[in-house]
């Protein structure tokens, strides 16, 4: 079992299981300033063999080094001072719980199992809490020494393509879906009034009030609650719009207004380091009138009857489709796996049973308008090399990851004092 999956099983255990040892039982090792107790071990042990995560080949010495190479990041993370924010915290937080809630049938089912255990969704985040924070510092330190250091070659990724190209999988029987989507756009009234009021929170600010208590005060985001703390984060992970001012401020410096998709940003940069920024910014929403609503109901009733009218569907895509931010094309195009329709997101239920030539009625999902058409079918075929680039970079990088993680390790246990008691 790989270092990184067996760590995951081994903290999924000691969460949801919280079997730690709290008596002073005999030491198996030190790490650092830290011990690892023999109760850590069995426990550990007894529960993975319970479990089927490592099925029959776990024994007491793989936990053993698994345990003593946690406590080398941990010991790293606390020399070098990276710590987690309570925004990064609550976030992924936010994110197990959401994981726990789906495997419920209904959140109603899910409040009910936690009421049977003298629990509320609130505390059962407090018990996440701490282990949640050990796992963020961790990940951050992976990132910033190990995973930033990885990078995989074109090369690389056609050499694996060309190994093991006898070893994927045919591309399976596709459908192909155009679509055309209407997204809502914020008339000139609600962008006024979402920017008078941003301006007013500048004014604030620029006479010295403090830009966390404005942000807990005003902020429409949800990390309002934690002063607006956004924690790291690398280019490509906001919105094209946001990511440019960001990028562009100094450590300390506050944006003028910036519009997104959301509303207008004031956004502080806190600090820069590896490529990542650590930023606040508050958010004011700019909620849609009702004429806006008006006009693109009138848009959406305009384009369905184009189109039952006899109108080519790709024209009218080209005419009247919000552009797309992912992708150049002039009309969006996708393939869907046939025999997978019905576990397709959002969209699945209704393109299943649409034949070839047809269009659904006009769909509202995520706030934006869509019609969908079937414009016919594909044959399974070999994958050609673009189609899995992506996934052939995942796979070296892997790979290389699983070395690179090593490799590091063993460079840890040369700085940090380890020491096996027998």
């Amino acid at each position: 079992m790989k270092f990184l999956q067996t760590i995951l099983f081994i903290f999924i255990l000691t969460i949801s299981s919280m079997l730690y040892a709290e008596e002073v039982d005999g030491i198996a090792a030190i790490v650092g300033n830290q011990i690892i107790l023999k109760s850590e071990i069995e426990t550990n042990y007894e529960e993975l063999k319970a479990s089927s995560a490592l099925g029959e080949n776990v024994t007491k010495e793989n936990i053993l080094r698994l345990l003593v190479e946690e406590k080398l990041i941990a010991e790293k993370a606390e020399r070098d001072d990276i710590t987690a924010s309570d925004g990064e915290i609550e976030m992924q937080l936010e994110r197990v719980m959401q994981n726990i809630i789906a495997q419920f049938p209904t959140y109603q089912d899910f409040l009910q199992v936690l009421q049977n255990e003298g629990l509320t969704a609130d505390g059962l985040k407090e018990r996440y809490r701490n282990q949640i924070a050990k796992q963020v510092v961790r990940d951050k330190l992976l990132q910033q020494e190990v995973f930033s250091k990885i990078n995989v070659s074109e090369y690389e990724k056609r050499q694996y393509y060309e190994t093991h190209l006898d070893s994927f999988p045919d591309r399976p029987r596709m459908v192909k879906i155009a679509e055309i989507s209407i997204k809502p756009a914020m008339g000139s009234e609600s962008l006024d009034q979402a920017l008078q009021k941003i301006e007013d929170i500048q004014d604030e600010l620029n006479k010295g009030a403090d830009f966390e208590e404005l942000a807990r005060k005003y902020s429409d985001c949800p990390s309002a609650a934690q002063g607006g703390d956004l924690g790291y984060f690398s280019r490509g992970q906001m919105v094209p719009e946001f990511e440019k001012a960001v990028f562009a401020l100094e450590i300390g410096e506050v944006s003028e207004p910036v519009l997104t998709e959301f509303g207008y940003h004031l956004i502080r940069v806190d600090d820069k380091r590896d490529g990542e920024i650590k930023a606040h910014h508050i958010l004011i929403e700019a909620s849609m009138a009702d004429s806006d609503k008006d006009k693109i109901t009138q848009l959406v009733d305009e384009v369905y009857q184009k189109l039952q009218n006899g109108a080519d569907f790709i024209e009218v895509a080209k005419e009247y489709s919000t552009p797309s931010e992912e992708t150049d094309e002039d009309v969006v195009i996708d393939e869907y796996p046939v025999d997978q329709l019905d576990q397709t997101p959002q969209i699945g239920t209704y393109i299943k049973d649409l034949q070839e030539g047809e269009f659904t009625e006009v769909l509202e999902i995520d706030d934006t308008y869509y019609i969908f058409k079937n414009i016919g079918y594909t044959k399974p075929r070999p994958y050609v090399y673009d189609e899995i680039s992506q996934q052939l970079e995942q796979i070296v990088f892997q790979q290389k990851q699983q070395k690179a993680i090593d490799e590091w390790i063993t460079k840890l246990k040369s700085e940090i004092y380890v020491k096996v008691i027998e």
